[in-house]
């Protein structure tokens, strides 16, 4: 069974927004830090179980989707700086719709609950805020270099000296395993060739993407879109090649690899 956790960050799905108001909740059992604003973390979790609980779970502890107290999304949250943009406009790619109708108030609750979860995940007895490095460290380093260097094919978008310099200082053994299988999509930009039928060409920063329309922001700054069967489109997806090693990759490989990403430190 392979031994790296791949996670798919914040998916959910659109039926959650109609699911009827929850029942009253009662507090989280675990308390948390003695700054938390415990009314706020009950009220996130009751939004926190109508919008996102059908796949994250009621407790955010995973379900049809993934365990968010290890999410770097959430972890590397500041007063909401990337869970509020996250929840509210959405992973087109990754699947999750967008909650754009939920308050800054709402957001802010679930802010509050998702955090007290990470919380009580870190200081529950016998669970370690972070795996150690020597229980995941069993690769060989040289061998992943040859993998990154060769079949992995990752040096046609990655440097050792430019994006990935001090990779290993940046992240925790656990959250750069993460990484590696499965970037963010809030780290890329995703772009498209929009052709019409007239030959004329559009290019630049998908905004929108569904099974019927495309919509970009061009490169003269104006957002444009079209139905898809009026065009073509050559989407460009930095996360294509990360998405097609997950069906090739031996946990030889992923074990090698890490090991070599783990000598990357500044």
């Amino acid at each position: 069974m392979r031994q790296f956790l791949i996670t798919a960050l914040f998916v959910s799905v659109a039926y959650a927004q109609h699911q009827p108001a929850p029942q009253p909740t009662p507090p989280p059992a675990n308390k948390g830090p003695a700054s938390e604003d415990m009314a706020a973390v009950v009220r996130g979790q009751a939004q926190f179980k109508q919008t996102c609980g059908f796949c994250h779970g009621e407790d955010a502890r995973g379900g049809r989707a993934p365990d968010l107290t290890r999410s770097t999304i959430v972890n590397h949250d500041v007063n909401g700086s990337t869970i509020k943009p996250t929840v509210r406009n959405g992973i087109p790619e990754g699947g999750m719709p967008a909650f754009p109708s939920l308050t800054d108030d709402q957001l802010s609750d679930i802010v509050a609950f998702l955090h007290h979860q990470v919380y009580v995940a870190k200081h529950s007895a016998g669970v370690p805020s972070d795996y150690p490095l020597a229980k995941l460290l069993t690769g060989n380093a040289a061998a992943g270099k040859a993998y990154f260097d060769g079949a992995g094919g990752c040096t046609r978008c990655h440097s050792v000296t430019g994006d990935l310099a001090g990779v290993a200082s940046r992240f925790t053994p656990l959250q750069l395993q993460q990484t590696m299988v499965y970037p963010s999509p809030k780290t890329v930009t995703k772009t498209a060739t929009v052709t019409l039928k007239d030959g004329t060409k559009y290019e630049g920063k998908i905004v929108h993407q569904d099974n019927y329309n495309i919509g970009i922001t061009c490169q003269d700054g104006w957002y444009r879109s079209w139905p898809l069967s009026d065009v073509t489109v050559k989407v460009n997806d930095p996360l294509a090649g990360h998405r097609e090693l997950t069906s090739k990759y031996t946990d030889a490989d992923l074990h090698n690899l890490f090991a070599y990403l783990e000598t990357l430190k500044k």
